[in-house]
This record gives structure tokens, sequence and C-alpha cells, in this order.
């Protein structure tokens, strides 16, 4: 009876351990990537009574009688399956289609995670929302925007998004005019196309191609003007042009030395593209600039953060940059990573160590932005297993006090 008793005391607390995990799941329903965990019971050491014998002679062989003597927590084991995706609409929050896991780390230790819920802080470093770990992975050169993939990624490692920084501004180097010269315009008739190009610095300076259609057949001179140079034209020239009025000179060269280049590089080297110039009748002279490479200064006013990690920033002026790229972990055995809290998991001597890469790479998932994973408790399969735990609870205890009972029984009988 007092084995009996044991094995229901056994019982009781394998139940409630399976209670609790349910509760928790349930607890953790709205938790962002929560994943569901689950119970699994072991037999505890058996009493052997009478030991196995084997055949013998004309005798048959005996199987071993034991008695159980309760029952433990075999094992809780977590639920690896991806949780839906749902939307958020905030650039920053991010979740992993497939396997992987963010890293952040605190400074002094790496830690992972599924929860892309995250923010930036008064520094415009990206960092978990709730606890501000720092994201880890690449920061881009600033002026360059090249992320060095190369460089070691450690706990103190950062994705740093300067917004309101201020982008470099690019010397114009090609210019593209477009359109047509009028076939039917008589000798000395003028078309000028004017335009704005930048320096290197980002200051802008006119320039003025004026095209004049010349007595020689199939050809129309051209002379550039930059006032910021001076008055007399920059460069001068001629456009011919076959007899399917296409234009035969493929482009203008410039040399600009500006009156006062205010620390601007000098000279301002470029080229003007001729190509799409034609020479049709009945089509009036329509010809313009279509296209120029130098840009202005520009701010950083918004970022996107694409599928495979990359942060890309839009400034004012029209440019686009990558700013970072976050980095997913990956392990040999996920289940073993060790839970410390706020939805933050170590490795353990049974995870192995972390594998650092590009979401997109390998077996590592993609990136959603916009999107957080929910989490994968199924309401419907904890309330039944919490159905069954009870009952195994409620029965356990019942062992007890039947047990109880019969002892009861025996004390009654010495008197």
């Amino acid at each position: 009876m007092i084995q009996a008793m044991y094995s229901g005391i056994a019982g009781m607390k394998a139940f409630k351990s399976s209670l609790d995990v349910i509760g928790n799941n349930i607890a953790n329903i709205n938790t962002t990537a929560y994943k569901a965990a689950r119970s699994t019971f072991k037999e505890m050491l058996s009493q052997t009574l009478k030991g196995a014998s084997g055949p013998s002679g004309g005798r048959g062989g005996i199987n071993p009688v034991q008695v159980g003597l309760g029952v433990v927590v075999g094992s809780i084991d977590v639920d690896q399956t991806q949780g839906s995706l749902l939307a958020t609409g905030r650039t920053t929050d991010l979740a992993i289609e497939g396997s992987g896991f963010f890293a952040v780390g605190d400074g002094t230790r790496a830690y992972y995670t599924r929860d892309g819920s995250f923010t930036l802080d008064a520094n415009n470093t990206l960092v978990t929302s709730g606890t501000g770990m720092k994201v880890l992975g690449w920061t881009a050169d600033p002026i360059t925007g090249r992320i060095d993939t190369t460089q070691p990624i450690g706990p103190d490692s950062r994705i740093e998004i300067p917004i309101g920084a201020m982008s470099v501004a690019r010397q114009t180097s090609v210019i593209n005019i477009s359109g047509n010269l009028d076939a039917s315009s008589a000798p000395g008739d003028q078309h000028t196309v004017t335009f704005h190009i930048y320096d290197s610095l980002g200051i802008t300076h006119e320039v003025r191609v004026q095209f004049t259609k010349s007595a020689t057949p199939a050809q129309w001179d051209y002379k550039v003007y930059c006032p910021d140079v001076g008055s007399a034209a920059v460069a001068s020239g001629a456009l011919t042009f076959n007899s399917d009025g296409f234009n035969t000179v493929s482009s203008i060269p410039l040399s600009l030395t500006f009156a006062n280049p205010n620390g601007s590089t000098q000279p301002l080297v470029a080229s003007i593209d001729t190509r799409q110039i034609s020479q049709l009748a009945g089509e009036g002279s329509t010809a313009d600039m279509s296209y120029q490479d130098g840009l202005p200064l520009g701010t950083l006013e918004s970022f996107s953060i694409g599928r495979t990690g990359l942060i890309s920033g839009a400034f004012t002026n029209g440019s686009t940059r990558a700013l970072g790229q976050l980095v997913l972990a990956n392990f040999t055995n996920p289940s073993g990573l060790l839970k410390v809290g706020n939805s933050l998991l170590t490795e353990s001597p049974n995870s192995g160590n972390a594998t650092l890469g590009i979401p997109g790479t390998g077996e590592l998932g993609l990136v959603t932005s916009g999107f957080l994973e929910g989490s994968n408790v199924d309401l419907a399969a904890e309330f039944a297993n919490m159905i069954v735990a009870q009952r195994g609870f409620q029965a356990s205890s019942r062992i007890i006090s039947t047990s109880n009972e019969i002892l009861q029984e025996l004390v009654t009988l010495t008197r």
C-alpha cells in the first residue's frame, strides 16, 4: 500500500508538471513567436519481485515479475513549427519565414530570438522592444554604402539607421539628350536645351546647349554654355545625321572649371550623350535632357528592410543606399536552446554553436518586414490536453485515498 501511495504521489507530480506546461502554453497564446511545449512521461524504477529465467530441459522460460514505482516527466519538448504571420505595418517589425533566429546582444553576450518586434533607440540603433538588446549585423559605410560581410559579428555589433543623416552629393558625369531636331528647319534656326548639373558638393550649375541649323545639309552646329564658368562657349562642334535621320556623333565632351568652385572638384568632367537625337521632318524640335546622374545633398527620410535582411535608405534627393545588413542564426538542434526569459534564448551544450548568415542563404529562412510571427499554440489541443492531465491528476489522488482506506482497514484489524 505504501508503494501505491508513492505511485499516486508521483502521478500527481507528473500531471501537475503537465498542467504547468499546458497552462504556460495557454498563457502565451498571444506571445510573439512563442513556441508551444509538450511534456512526455516515463516510468520510474521498477521493483523486481521475481527474475526471469530461460527455457531449461522440459520447462519453458519465465518472464520477470516487476512492479512499477510510479511515473516521472521524461521530457518537455518544444514545437519548432512556424507560427502564422500577423501584419503590423511597422517597418521594424520582422518575421522569419523558415528556419533561423534573430541574433541580438547586450554588448557582452549574444542571445537569439524569433521575436522580431524591433525599434530604434535614441542613437538610431536597431534594438529589441522592451529589453533594448542590439540587433546584430553589419552597418554600411556611410559614404559608399558598402557592407563588409567579412567582418566578424560579436555581441557588441550593431546596426545603425541614421534617420536625418545627410547623403554625399554625386557629381554629374553623364547627361543624356534625346528627342528630335526638325529636319525642315531653315539654316540659322535654333533650338536650345537648358538643364542643371551638380558638382561634387551638390551645388547646381545651369548648362545650355544651343543647336543651330547649319547651311550644310543634315548638320546642326552646337555650342554649350555654362554661366558659372563664363560667357564664352565651353564646347562647340557639329552633329551630323545620316539618310535615316540618325545622329552619327555619339557624345559631346565637357570640362568645366567654375569661376567660384567653393571647394568642389575641378574641373567637372562630364559627357553629353547625343545618340538619342534624331533629325526627322514633321516632328518639330523636341530635343531635351532626359537624364543626368548627378545628385544634390539629401537627407535620409525613410528606410526599408528586404527579404534578405538588407536595410536600404531613401533620401530626399531621390537616391537610395544600403544602410545595413542583419543576420540570422541557425543551430544543429534548435530545441536544445536554453530559455532565459523575455523570449530570449542562449546556446546550451546540446544546441550546438550558432551559425550566422544572411537570410535566404543555406538553410536560413527569409525576413518579412511589417509582420510579426504569431504563437503556434493550438488552443483546442491545449484544452483537450488539460482535461486529460486533470483527470490523470484526479485518478492519481484517488490512488492515495484508496491506499489510505486500505491502510485504515488494516489498522482496525488490530483492535
